[in-house]
């Protein structure tokens, strides 16, 4: 089997993992060293900005994004295609801030909007704007299940929203999601996050008995996601099934379309609410994000950082009108009304940079150029994995790309491998440290991704894309 795979082949993707775990290739000794010294040398301005920014800043990193190995890069600008750091080493970019600046970094027309919107307006009123109103149109234009439509401020905090209006609406208090996917830091959401089967290990500081209500369930078990609602409806029944629609990571373990069916017909039956989380798929994964792919109509929908483009202020829920009406502006609670706040919630900037970056999206026609980009990209890039025969995962949804040498995303989840799991303490550094290390040989070759497997293109990248497999062939080279 080669190196490319349709990006919601889960089987496959999950049975090649196992390869990448017990037998991946990495890098020469030669190479490593070699790359380690291009930071040293090259990068010496970040590193000390780094090391003087922990003298004011916990770990003087603020972002996981940002937490680059070896140490993390002081960007200085971002630009169409391309980061630029404090040393004057330029770099394509394959990170996209995580995934919201679809059009490009510092987009002209939206750029100009906030300014001018800036100097009419302001940057913040804490009063009514007609703005409001014009983002929200938008998205339900392209939402059909956004009747109402509120603006927050992260995606965080739709997150926490989201459970509490399902647990007000439903009177039930059980919040059921998918294991290892991230919802935000919110308290209760910390549970089961980032990798399979974890439980409360990334709860650090939540007391347990905050984590007694939520439950999860493996990607794609249908007869699990069955279980779960039955053996909770004996304790009051889930209040919703909260899900990362296209899986774990933004899509590095994907759900399957009869997954998101089943889902849909047992919140139906159980009277619970279903919620997608699209902060990630939100107008990158198409117009109608991830609930237009899939064809399901969820009760709630999450949007984040790509609602504004990447402008700060970017976070949202919208539903069912009888749901949202519940949503309580400051604290006028009473009548059961359900508190939210937030004195950036829908403030100018946030407002007009969202609704123009929709507009551009239109008028652009991005996600077809987009689309058809990625998916040619993909399929050079696992050639060329093919061709220096590295075992690898390659794979993509839309302009969101998987490029897995290492498998550690899915070590946990093969939790009937006695062979992965009785060696999951050796292999989990050992495939982490694979990671690390293609994104920084990557980065020294003059490209910046996610994590070394998770990466995006905007309507730039495009135009960038043969420069960009220029770098991983020259990384590829170096692997034995």
């Amino acid at each position: 089997m080669g190196s490319y795979y349709d990006g919601f082949d889960f089987e496959g993707i999950h049975k090649k993992s196992r390869e990448l775990l017990l037998r991946p290739k990495t890098l020469s000794e030669e190479a490593r060293k070699r790359y380690r010294e291009h930071f040293e040398t090259r990068c010496a301005g970040s590193r000390a900005s780094v090391e003087a920014a922990r003298e004011h800043i916990p770990g003087g990193i603020q972002h996981n994004l940002a937490n680059n190995y070896p140490f993390g890069l002081n960007c200085v600008k971002a630009e169409g295609a391309y980061l630029y750091d404090v040393d004057g080493n330029r770099y394509i970019d394959f990170l996209q801030a995580g995934g919201p600046t679809i059009l490009g970094n510092a987009y002209k027309p939206v750029k100009d909007a906030v300014i001018n919107t800036l100097n009419t307006t302001g940057n913040l009123t804490g009063l009514f704007g007609d703005f409001e109103v014009d983002l929200a149109k938008k998205v339900k234009q392209h939402y059909p299940s956004v009747e109402l439509f509120r603006m927050l401020a992260s995606g965080t905090e739709a997150a926490m929203i989201a459970i509490r209006l399902a647990r007000a609406f439903t009177g039930k208090s059980k919040i059921l999601k998918i294991n290892g996917c991230y919802h935000g830091w919110g308290d209760q959401l910390l549970y089961d996050m980032r990798s399979v089967n974890t439980k409360n290990m990334f709860a650090t500081g939540v007391p347990d008995e905050c984590l007694a209500q939520m439950c999860s369930v493996y990607p794609n078990d249908l007869e699990e996601l069955e279980q779960r609602f039955a053996e909770n409806e004996k304790e009051g029944g889930i209040a919703a099934f909260l899900m990362e629609p296209i899986g774990q990571d933004s899509g590095a373990l994907p759900v399957k379309q009869e997954f998101h069916r089943r889902a849909r017909e047992l919140c139906d039956q159980y009277g619970a609410l279903l919620i997608y989380d699209e902060v990630v798929t939100a107008f990158r994964l198409g117009m109608g994000g991830a609930q237009e792919h899939y064809g399901i109509r969820p009760d709630l929908t999450m949007f984040g950082k790509n609602i504004t483009g990447g402008y700060p202020g970017a976070g949202a829920l919208g539903g069912r009108r009888e749901i949202m009406e519940l949503l309580s502006a400051g604290i006028a609670t009473a009548g059961g009304r359900v508190m939210v706040g937030g004195t950036l919630t829908a403030n100018p900037i946030s407002c007009v940079a969202g609704y123009t970056a929709i507009c551009e999206l239109e008028r652009t026609g991005a996600h077809a150029r987009l689309e058809a980009a990625a998916d040619g990209f993909t399929r050079q890039l696992a050639a060329l994995a093919d061709d220096y025969e590295i075992p690898a995962a390659i794979f993509n949804q839309h302009s969101i790309l998987h490029i897995d040498l290492c498998g550690v995303q899915h070590l946990t989840s093969h939790l009937d491998d006695d062979e992965l799991m009785g060696n999951l303490f050796e292999l989990l550094p050992e495939a982490g440290r694979n990671m690390e290390e293609l994104a920084m040989a990557l980065a020294a070759e003059g490209l910046i991704v996610a994590g070394g497997n998770k990466t995006f293109i905007n309507l730039d990248t495009i135009e960038v894309l043969d420069d960009a497999l220029a770098v991983f062939e020259r990384v590829f080279a170096n692997y034995v």
